[in-house]
């Protein structure tokens, strides 16, 4: 998995963006010879945009990795505490068992269904009375 680039990372990015733009803008500059006293001035601006834009991308592209996967690290704990009350309630009588798994089960599904995109695990076809492992029968 990549990891979340840190402030000092995304920084050197825009950096290395800066100098670089700054130095293919003097090149052209030499080679158009426009007036000479604007050469500097109209390169550091023209290095300054593209580096604030890269520093940006990578700092709004941080923030959306990192919730991605605060969200995946929470529906793994949600997900593993539900499957430990189905292994659990193996021991119990038939009844009992089948109603909490079913509680598990709905509560998997609402996790599913509120903390990641996409469509539910019991509205899928083959969750819904066509034998789909879901189904719990009676």
């Amino acid at each position: 998995m990549a990891t979340i680039p840190s402030v000092h990372q995304r920084l050197l990015l825009a950096f290395f963006t800066f100098l670089i733009v700054l130095v293919a803008s003097s090149a052209s500059d030499i080679i158009v010879i426009r007036r000479p006293s604007w050469i500097v001035v109209d390169d550091l601006l023209m290095a300054l945009f593209p580096a604030l834009l890269v520093y940006r991308y990578e700092r709004e592209r941080s923030l959306f990795l990192e919730e991605k996967l605060r969200v995946i690290r929470d529906m793994n704990a949600f997900v593993r505490n539900e499957l430990q009350v189905l292994y659990a309630s193996v021991e119990h009588p038939k009844e009992q068992s089948m109603q909490t798994i079913e509680r598990s089960v709905e509560r998997i599904d609402w996790a599913l269904r509120e903390l990641l995109p996409g469509r539910s695990l019991l509205d899928a076809p083959s969750a819904k009375g066509t034998g789909g492992i879901f189904e719990v029968k009676k």
